[in-house]
């Protein structure tokens, strides 16, 4: 009756049609546009925490140094508003005075001896917000903890972040 091409319908083709290829192409792009993303916030988290263990870590080492100076320390004398302490430093060969103060004016702890006025903390990465010294058990015939709370600041891609440390020392020199 009808006459049908057989030759067209069992002609079997080989390739995609345009809109399968479209929506192929469409999703790999999305995928590939995802796992970017997760890369790149992947990178900003890593840049952002190895600041943030540098800035730990120039903090842990200052409070290191200023706790070594104090170990070897005696007679501590303690400022009006607790940004400061000064006490008696034995440099190997005699005592000397040494003072940690806080200056407000560039948010920097400072380390101040005969010898050098020195800024503990690199300024561009670290920045001091608060200092504050305390001295517990001074009485005669006691040992002396020297109590330092510290307050620091460090910005990383325009964000803030803020550590608060506190440690106590207590000095080798016992009062006799």
């Amino acid at each position: 009756m009808f006459n049908i091409n057989l030759k067209f319908l069992n002609n079997k083709r080989k390739g995609f049609t345009l809109v399968e290829v479209l929506v192929s192409v469409g999703i790999f792009v999305m995928i590939v546009m995802a796992i970017s993303q997760i890369y790149i916030a992947v990178l900003h988290s890593e840049q952002v925490a190895y600041a943030l263990l540098n800035s730990e870590n120039n903090i842990r080492d200052n409070l290191e140094f200023m706790a070594r100076a104090i170990r070897m320390g005696k007679e501590f004398q303690l400022s009006e508003d607790k940004k400061e302490i000064s006490f008696e430093y034995f440099s190997g060969k005699q005592w000397e005075t040494v003072r940690f103060y806080f200056n407000e004016s560039n948010n920097n702890l400072y380390k101040q001896d005969p010898d050098n006025n020195l800024p503990l903390f690199d300024s561009s990465v670290t920045k001091v917000q608060d200092v504050r010294f305390s001295i517990k058990n001074s009485e005669a015939k006691s040992q002396t903890t020297i109590i330092i709370v510290l307050e620091a600041m460090t910005t990383v891609k325009k964000t803030d972040y803020v550590f608060y440390v506190e440690t106590a020392v207590t000095p080798r020199v016992l009062p006799i």
